[in-house]
């Protein structure tokens, strides 16, 4: 590839940009649910109903690097992600060596120059900081002047291959475990996972989110496609469980090359004195860890406290932003983002080992070396 010419186009539409792509943006074409392009088409759909989708290509050869983005009326161009998205990152195509994805990737940036003076990326997830570094480094090539910040953590668990539900289960807080002995000895739970989805296992779903804690504002159009899409991949998980036969708690997660994710989650506030979500869990675990084989469990976006006691583990959520400070446009969005990032105090990614963060990321992409 390093020596052919690099081919970049611009995509409004996603039946275009599917007709390009030749189903390699695809199923299992792709390393997980977040990077399919019928996952943003669904939820460029479902979030941005108004907006026309900013689709680009840069191919040289048969390597690919894509960018699903969206916005740019008065505002800063974003990738296509909300809440339901885990994480962002660029897709690739016939392109394993870093070298070339930067390549890729630096003409896809300077095509944007002409675009937009403001990008957004979030939420930027990677543990190693790959992505991360690697849409920084593109960026900058193409001369933008680009500004990382933490914005909040997430949970994940990582497993040595071969371990069982069991070794995991042994190494959770003694509080997690007496009460799961405790409400599993008192009221237990029915547990069903389903592999196929139905009109009347999804109804099942919504009525326990209905009798549940979480707010309001779920679009169970677009959970209720993805799960669909999911299920005929092979990949879902569904969990139900049963109490009084009534259903008590619900849990949507996928499985895929060795990655389990956890979608959603609820239960019925009626029956919170039996804890059915953790007697739900439980079993998910049991079954991504013993049956699917996952190595690792990403619990989606949020750090939220009961996560911890599942998860050890807390992973940054980034983003980047990134301005042509050649439009006196981006100029005060650039300064306030600088200010927001050095108000970040330093070690906040202290949690983490990794590239520096707060302050020092501040400082760095402002003045890179």
């Amino acid at each position: 590839m390093t020596n052919d010419t690099i081919h970049v186009s611009l995509f409004s539409s996603f039946a275009h940009a599917r007709a390009a792509a030749g189903g390699a943006l695809d199923g299992a074409a792709q390393p997980g649910p977040f990077d399919r392009l019928g996952w943003f088409e669904a939820l460029h759909a479902s979030a941005f109903p108004e907006a026309t989708p900013l689709i680009l290509c840069a191919k040289a050869g048969s390597a690919m690097a894509w960018l699903f983005l969206t916005g740019g009326q008065d505002g800063p161009v974003d990738g296509i992600t909300n809440w339901y998205s885990f994480l962002f990152r660029p897709q690739f195509v016939s392109a394993p060596l870093r070298e070339t994805r930067l390549r890729l990737l630096s003409a896809l940036a300077a095509r944007l120059r002409g675009v937009t003076p403001h990008l957004r990326f979030h939420p930027i997830t990677d543990e190693g900081g790959s992505d991360r570094a690697l849409l920084s480094d593109a960026l900058r090539t193409a001369g933008w002047r680009v500004i990382p910040r933490v914005m909040a953590h997430k949970r994940m668990l990582h497993l040595a291959p071969g371990m069982r539900f069991d070794a995991y289960w042994a190494a959770r807080p003694g509080s997690l475990r007496s009460t799961f002995r405790r409400k599993a000895r008192q009221r237990p739970v029915v547990v069903d996972i389903h592999h196929r989805l139905d009109e009347g296992l999804w109804s099942i779903f919504e009525s326990v989110f209905a009798a549940s804690w979480k707010p309001e504002g779920d679009d169970f159009a677009f959970l209720r496609a993805f799960a669909q899409a999911e299920a005929e991949g092979g990949r879902l998980r569904l969990g139900v469980a049963w109490l009084d036969g009534a259903p008590a708690a619900v849990e949507l997660w996928t499985v895929e090359q060795g990655c389990a994710y956890i979608h959603k989650l609820a239960f019925d506030e009626r029956f919170a004195d039996a804890s059915p979500g953790t007697q739900l869990s439980h079993a998910m675990f049991r079954q991504a860890i013993d049956l699917d084989h996952a190595t690792r469990i990403d619990f989606g976006t949020g750090d939220n406290g009961y996560k911890a006691a599942w998860m050890p583990e807390t992973v940054p959520m980034w983003q980047i932003d990134a301005f042509d400070l050649r439009h006196a446009a981006s100029w005060r969005p650039a300064f306030a983002t600088w200010l927001s990032a050095l108000s970040q105090p330093t070690g906040s990614h202290a949690r983490q080992s990794g590239p520096p963060s707060g302050r020092r990321a501040a400082l760095d992409a402002a003045w890179p070396p």
